[in-house]
C-alpha cells in the first residue's frame, strides 16, 4: 500500500513539474481554468445556466464537479 502511495505521489510531483517546466506561459490561463471549475461557480452559474439550456448537461456537470471536489479532497 506504501508503495503504492508513494508512486501516485510521485507521479504528482513529475506532473507538476512537466506542467511548470513546459507551460509556464499559461499560468493565466490555468488559473482561469481552476477558478471557472471551482465548485461554488459550477453549482451557482453554470449549473444553472446548463440546466435552463439542456436539463441533462446541467446534471451530469453538477456531478462532474461534485465527483471532481471528492477526488481532490481524497487526494490531498
Amino acid at each position: 500500500m506504501e508503495e503504492g502511495m508513494n508512486a501516485l505521489h510521485d507521479f504528482g510531483i513529475q506532473s507538476t513539474r512537466y506542467l511548470q517546466v513546459n507551460y509556464e506561459d499559461s499560468q493565466d490561463w490555468f488559473i482561469l481554468v481552476s477558478v471557472i471549475a471551482d465548485l461554488r461557480n459550477a453549482f451557482y452559474i453554470l449549473f444553472p445556466i446548463w440546466f435552463h439550456l439542456q436539463e441533462t448537461v446541467g446534471i451530469k456537470l453538477l456531478w462532474v464537479a461534485v465527483i471532481g471536489d471528492w477526488i481532490n479532497l481524497v487526494f490531498k
